[in-house]
């Protein structure tokens, strides 16, 4: 069901099976998981940080705003301890890093509007990532599907909280992911967005021709 911009809504879900199956692979090799008290607490207090957030800075607005997209799928984020990393389909986030330290209310928010990057740029958007495939065949796929996101991720943190994103000031990134970050420092967020919006503009042969050249 294809979802207006205004119904835009965000849940958040205890993902008891998975983290179930989790906690007993963690137990059974005598390496610690955090409680189910602990992840329902952090959950509760995430919930009501992205509600505040969601409401002071409109974050499912602006995502919908500078990607043209609205989500096919239902926004449902699913919460559990440790032992995968932060993902967007499924839509899931542990509470533990791999230090075994909760993530601070900051990383939180990061994580979650580059998480949403991912769900709103993969909706009706095919053609575009046909073009993405063949302008940076020569980069990594991981650095394919970053590239335009850390350029979003970028104009959203300049908006918004007048900073930068948190993984443009790390020095320990996996190489695909620095090298996006790298490549939209050497391209220009503005032009990278700008060729984004151009081509949903358009959608035309001519257009992907300009694109690509």
């Amino acid at each position: 069901m294809q979802h207006s911009k205004d119904s835009l809504n965000l849940q958040f879900i205890y993902a008891y099976p998975l983290d179930n199956e989790l906690r007993r692979s963690f137990e059974e090799r005598e390496q610690v998981y955090p409680m189910r008290d602990e992840i329902r607490d952090v959950m509760k207090r995430w919930k009501t940080i992205w509600q505040t957030e969601n409401e002071q800075h409109s974050l499912l607005e602006k995502l919908s705003q500078i990607t043209k997209r609205v989500p096919e799928r239902n926004l449902e984020c699913f919460i559990f301890g440790r032992g995968l990393s932060p993902k967007s389909t499924p839509f899931m986030i542990p509470i533990w890093n791999r230090k075994q330290e909760q993530w601070s209310d900051e990383k939180f928010i990061d994580l979650m509007i580059h998480e949403l990057l991912h769900i709103f740029l993969v909706t009706d958007n095919d053609s575009y990532w046909e073009l993405v495939r063949k302008k940076y065949h020569n980069e990594e796929l991981v650095t394919q599907n970053h590239i335009l996101l850390y350029a979003m991720l970028y104009q959203l943190y300049q908006d918004i909280w007048n900073t930068e994103p948190m993984d443009f000031s790390r020095d320990n990134l996996p190489p695909g992911y620095a090298r996006a970050i790298e490549m939209v420092k050497e391209i220009g967020y503005k032009e990278l967005i700008s060729e984004y919006d151009q081509f949903t503009a358009e959608k035309s042969v001519d257009a992907s021709d300009v694109w690509l050249s």
